[in-house]
């Protein structure tokens, strides 16, 4: 039987729709969450389901004031921000149209959402916790990453560090999950799309040669939104296979295989 580690805790999940927001819920769930989830198309996920654009500003705020309204409190927040964008390429050729809806997708609807949940939180016995999706690729170099993408992700690191700091003594945690390649529908299509030489180049710097799944995914979620984590703040939390360690990945030895 799965531990309930979040026995009664008010949990959002905002940008619930998807499989890395659906599969996070259900963990939630699973582990004894109440849970709230918030995404711009209707849905039906969670006790108290929320239609909201991420990105507008009084429609972020009203969902939040929802949620305290019914609830009292927030105690978990997850934010599943950052579809990729098939018009984000190299900062070179990318349009300010793509890069400017790239950066409020990814990054403003992060920030509004700490902003507009924060100071419903810290009012538990244990402490709050916001994890905030990043990227394994905010932290290094990528030659055919999205970059307007990366950037963001980079800057959702940025920002859960300084939380972190600045809430750290109000009894709220605030991370940055800097994700790999997790197999879901969405990356299935990306590797299909750039064909199989492309999709063999990215598995070779992969030490573990597989996608993360969504299962690990939700686990290291619930991880970090329980007293499990409860020494862990301001931090970039990796859930990549180990892909920013490996300059080169080596051969299985011949005793292994």
């Amino acid at each position: 039987m799965r531990e309930r580690r979040l026995e009664g805790r008010v949990c959002v999940v905002a940008g619930v729709l998807g499989d890395m927001g659906e599969v996070v819920a259900r963990r939630f769930a699973d582990e004894g969450g109440i849970v709230v989830g918030i995404d711009r198309r209707p849905h039906a996920i969670g006790e108290l389901p929320l239609i909201a654009d991420l990105t507008d500003e009084d429609a972020v705020a009203a969902a939040y004031a929802s949620v305290a309204e019914r609830f009292g409190r927030l105690d978990v927040l997850y934010n599943n921000a950052g579809p990729l964008d098939p018009d984000d390429h190299s900062a070179l050729d990318t349009t300010l149209e793509t890069w400017n809806r790239v950066i409020a997708s990814i990054l403003t609807a992060t920030w509004l959402s700490c902003k507009h949940a924060i100071p419903h939180m810290g009012k538990g016995a244990s402490a709050s916790s916001v994890i905030n999706t990043a990227s394994f690729l905010a932290g290094m170099g990528a030659a055919t990453g999205q970059m307007a993408f990366n950037a963001a992700k980079a800057g959702v690191e940025q920002l859960s560090r300084d939380l972190g700091v600045h809430l750290a003594r109000g009894n709220i945690r605030v991370n940055a999950l800097a994700i790999g390649p997790i197999e879901t529908r969405e990356i299935r299509a990306t590797f299909e799309r750039i064909g199989p030489d492309q999709a063999a180049r990215r598995f070779t710097h992969m030490p573990m040669g597989r996608f993360g799944t969504l299962e690990e995914l939700a686990a290291t979620a619930a991880y970090l939104a329980s007293d499990d984590a409860g020494f862990v703040t301001a931090g970039s939390f990796p859930l990549n296979g180990g892909i920013p360690g490996a300059f080169t990945v080596p051969d299985l030895p011949p005793r292994l295989r």
